[in-house]
């Protein structure tokens, strides 16, 4: 058991199939160059500097500017000179890979081919996600769909972490015969996010527990301990219920942007399902 992620927190992370999606990023490159209408292909092709007779474009120095701009840096002339030095520099080194033949190492193709493919699926990826406006019905649905799963009610737990069975049926037996979760916890428990809190975890909904978890302490009482350890991803828990009460979830509105990142993420998930389903694989 780790710390407890808020509400919601699960529209943050992607599904196994939608892993690879770009959605859960922060915005590409792409998606910055679609609202910079005033660059035109003309003036991006355009050599920016040119080093031992090959020129480097001007389109290739803002990607640069723009991954700077991206991490927080100013759009300073230092910056400016910063990735002019960096663009030189990258051309030297590539020319000097290239004079060495290491392009035609058959893993360092391999390596550009996929740099190449990684970029356009990010293209593909941010044109999908902004194709088609998410209407008020849309975030609705969501919402209801994401509160549905979190359930009516949330727990907080008292609990100790440990990697073998054996070990959290000793410490089980001493919490039984009068031990405290709270005084052990700092001793043996694993669970970093709790160890110091004398094993206290936040408010947790149902939606968001280890099934095994809750099946262990949906039924207990405040202060009542379960009736074994339990096994989790992350190891043996000794646990016991400290509060539970009636879960209230947000206002809707409040949570617009992760129910619009949401969407998204299903969109491109349907997309990609779409295209597997039609495409020939060998």
């Amino acid at each position: 058991m780790t710390a407890t992620p808020r509400f919601l927190s699960s529209i943050g992370r992607c599904a196994a199939l939608a892993s690879v999606l770009v959605v859960c990023a922060p915005a590409s490159l792409w998606a910055q160059a679609q609202g910079q209408a005033a660059a035109s292909a003309e003036a991006l092709s355009r050599p920016y500097v040119t080093i031992n007779g090959e020129a480097q474009s001007v389109a290739r120095a803002e990607v640069l500017l723009r991954e700077q701009l991206a991490r927080g840096a100013p759009n300073s002339p230092q910056v400016q000179s910063a990735v002019r030095d960096l663009l030189i520099n990258q051309a030297l080194m590539a020319q000097a890979a290239a004079k060495e033949g290491l392009d035609k190492l058959p893993l360092v193709q391999a390596q550009i081919e996929l740099a190449r493919q990684a970029v356009l699926m990010q293209a593909w990826q941010q044109q999908q996600a902004q194709s088609k406006e998410i209407t008020e019905d849309e975030l609705k649905q969501e919402y209801d769909r994401q509160v549905k799963l979190l359930g009516s009610r949330q727990f907080r737990l008292r609990h100790l972490l440990v990697n073998e069975e054996a070990t959290a049926k000793l410490l089980y037996d001493r919490v039984k015969a009068g031990g405290k979760i709270a005084d052990l916890s700092a001793e043996y428990s694993l669970d970093e996010a709790t160890r110091n809190t004398g094993g206290l975890t936040d408010w947790m909904a149902q939606g968001e527990m280890v099934p095994a978890l809750l099946k262990a302490v949906e039924s207990l009482k405040p202060g009542q301990l379960a009736s074994a350890p339990v096994r989790g991803p992350a190891g043996w828990h000794v646990l016991a219920l400290e509060e539970a009460r009636a879960f209230t979830p947000p206002a809707r509105d409040t949570l617009k942007p992760q129910l619009q990142r949401a969407i998204v993420q299903q969109r491109l998930q349907a997309a990609l399902e779409a295209m597997r389903s039609s495409a020939k694989v060998e």
